[in-house]
């Protein structure tokens, strides 16, 4: 498994309690060698000198972005099926179509379904280079900043990955390809650090004629709380040593499982470090627990070296001065 791809399996679950769990309980495989060789090759400031610790608690959208979502998403007053407190659901009567709204969460999932073939092309798909401006427009309905999306690394742009869904027909001996539509995805940002997890990610899907076929939202509120002083990169490979560190399950190209013989290593090299902030994610049916914590840690993108192969893997590590609990330990 790719490093950058084994980030998603490092999800810190969002921590709660006293101040003094600073913390996150970090899920991972966890590894020590005390004399392991470390090459940092990363930058030697990878991320803000301090960092926030930040309340969660449940969203309430305001009723300008629940009437925008209505014009969006094409669904009258008339087809709400459930309301309540915690949000509401349209489900309109003449067509397969469905726009869910949950405060508790801070989601909005909207999908619709549409037939295309041979003979009924989908067109007028937005092209890549209107999906910024498209994007850009739809999230200042929602109540959402483009200041407030992750930037990119080197262009210092929103981060943005595109995704098309292309249907190719061969039509009067010639192989047309139909693209049905464009998507967007794209990370919140908290004081300049990418956001993962539930609580800060969005995917729209533009269709034909530029019309949103698809949005998916978790935006929760959060308020800062406090903040502490992060840990340079030697503290990070100080850390590594003592076991205070968890790494991603590492696969080989057919999907095997690979087990680290950290005693074995010859050395890891640190290719990539960044500051990361995790939201919980819930299963479904289990409704959010507020107020919460959501805490920041660093991401390593590493290569290990075991003197006959080499692999990428990801490395999950506390960031901030303060230690008061172990990964993996309560």
């Amino acid at each position: 498994m790719k490093a950058a791809a084994a980030l998603i399996l490092l999800g810190a679950v969002c921590a709660s309690g006293s101040p003094d769990d600073l913390q996150p309980p970090i899920s991972g495989i966890h590894f020590q060698r005390t004399n392991l060789v470390v090459r940092w090759n990363g930058s030697k400031h990878p991320w803000p000198k301090a960092l926030w610790v930040y309340r969660v608690t449940p969203t309430r959208f305001s009723p300008t972005t629940i009437s925008n979502l209505m014009v969006i998403c094409s669904v009258k007053e008339t087809d709400k099926t459930d309301y309540g407190t915690n949000g509401m659901v349209f489900s309109p009567a003449d067509g397969p179509r469905n726009l869910r709204i949950s405060f508790p969460e801070g989601s909005i999932e909207y999908w619709s379904t549409h037939s295309y073939g041979p003979s009924n092309l989908a067109t007028k798909v937005p092209g890549r280079d209107q999906l910024f401006s498209l994007t850009e427009a739809l999230l200042k309905k929602l109540g959402i900043s483009i200041s407030d999306i992750a930037k990119a690394n080197r262009t210092g742009k929103p981060k943005m990955s595109i995704f098309e869904s292309p249907v190719h027909y061969f039509l009067d001996h010639t192989v047309v390809t139909n693209v049905e539509s464009r998507s967007v995805r794209l990370n919140r940002a908290l004081d300049g650090v990418e956001f993962g997890g539930d609580g800060g990610n969005c995917e729209i899907e533009f269709g034909a004629h530029g019309q949103v076929t698809k949005l998916s939202l978790s935006w929760r509120n959060v308020e800062r709380e406090k903040s502490y002083r992060t840990v340079p990169p030697r503290t990070i490979i100080k850390r590594l040593r003592e076991g205070k560190a968890v790494h991603a399950p590492v696969m080989d190209e057919f999907g095997n499982d690979i087990t680290i013989d950290w005693s074995r290593v010859c050395n890891l090299t640190v290719k990539r470090a960044q500051a990361y902030y995790w939201g919980k994610v819930y299963p479904v049916g289990v409704s959010p627990v507020f107020p919460s914590r959501l805490i920041p840690y660093a991401i390593l993108l590493a290569k290990v070296d075991t003197g006959t192969s080499t692999f990428d893997v990801a490395i999950q590590c506390p960031i901030f001065e303060e230690e008061h609990a172990s990964p993996g330990k309560k």
